[in-house]
């Protein structure tokens, strides 16, 4: 079981992952947008974050960047999320040292099985 945190300004989006995880075992909360988040992406004992690219005032790729310049050394684990098409969705997390990436169309395996895959991962040449 993992503690997951998403980071989405569509609510309905959001609780539906959450419920898909949470069938799965993990432990989920949902935080609404991008203001605040960076708070939120420190509590203790946080496995991984499933993070919006396109949310107003602030996309993923900043907050992604802020929350670097505010716990550098953080093990959390990041997922971009989108509704974009997979191959530029794909370049943007390779770009900027994300974990993984997840269309919003993904079917529930998808989902469960990126977050499974990710969390097993070695960590990242990001994070040396």
């Amino acid at each position: 079981m993992a503690n997951i945190l998403i980071i989405d300004d569509d609510e309905m989006y959001s609780n539906m992952i959450k419920q898909q995880l949470e069938r799965a075992g993990h432990e989920v909360t949902v935080h609404v947008g991008p203001f605040g988040a960076t708070v939120a992406a420190r509590r203790k004992g946080l496995d991984l974050i499933v993070l919006d690219v396109f949310m107003p005032a602030l996309g993923g790729p900043d907050l992604l960047e802020l929350m670097r310049q505010s716990a550098p050394h953080s093990p959390t684990k990041v997922i971009f999320c989108s509704s974009m098409d997979p191959g530029p969705l794909r370049e943007l997390a390779e770009r900027h040292r994300a974990d993984g990436y997840l269309p919003k169309s993904a079917q529930r395996h998808e989902l469960v099985g990126l977050v499974a895959n990710v969390l097993k991962a070695p960590e990242t040449a990001r994070r040396r």
